[in-house]
């Protein structure tokens, strides 16, 4: 996490680092599990292909070399994927990306008006969703991760970190918000 902590303020915490459920990697494991089968299926239908005959083992080079592009690509997929981390802090949620060149995108927690879970059918059986954020009356999915891991906890912890931090002037309520932590409330 060293990439991480170069981010961070000094009295900054980070509450989970994460990264979307494995699930999105599906598509490419079976684009390129259908792309092998159908490719050796030609080399050995080539390789059985008496009417091609010198040109037989050339079929078998251009299969194997697609092949080898088509577990590069996947291999490319699943770096990506790894290296695509939520990061949440008790002031903001980052979304870093990249490896040699990386992406940070930040949102701080006090510009969080409303948030919400949403999950599909499939994501409740397997336990991934997103969550819809509103911020300056723009509404849309947490840096666009529709299948982020159990996302009741990621709602819980959000909405729990947005609760501990003081009301801006821009929106402030009638009465101010304290928080104490590890105190009882104090009675009103």
């Amino acid at each position: 996490m060293p990439a991480i902590d170069r981010l961070l303020a000094p009295s900054e915490r980070v509450h989970l680092v994460t990264r979307e459920h494995g699930v999105v990697l599906a598509p490419a494991f079976l684009r390129t599990s259908a792309g092998l089968a159908g490719l050796g299926a030609l080399a050995y239908a080539a390789a059985r292909a008496h009417v091609l005959g010198q040109a037989r083992p050339a079929v078998a080079i251009l299969a194997g070399a697609i092949a080898a592009v088509l577990i590069l690509l996947l291999v490319r997929r699943v770096l990506g994927w790894h290296a695509r981390r939520l990061v949440v802090t008790d002031r903001r949620a980052m979304l870093v990306a990249g490896g040699l060149s990386r992406r940070v995108e930040v949102m701080p927690l006090d510009t969080i008006e409303a948030i919400e879970v949403r999950c599909s059918g499939l994501g409740r059986v397997l336990r991934f969703g997103g969550l819809v954020v509103t911020t300056r009356r723009r509404r849309g999915l947490l840096f666009g991760l529709q299948r982020l891991p159990d996302p009741d906890l990621v709602f819980g912890l959000v909405l729990g970190l947005d609760d501990q931090i003081p009301a801006s002037p821009r929106s402030a309520p009638s009465a101010p918000r304290a928080v104490t932590l590890g105190a009882a409330p104090a009675a009103p």
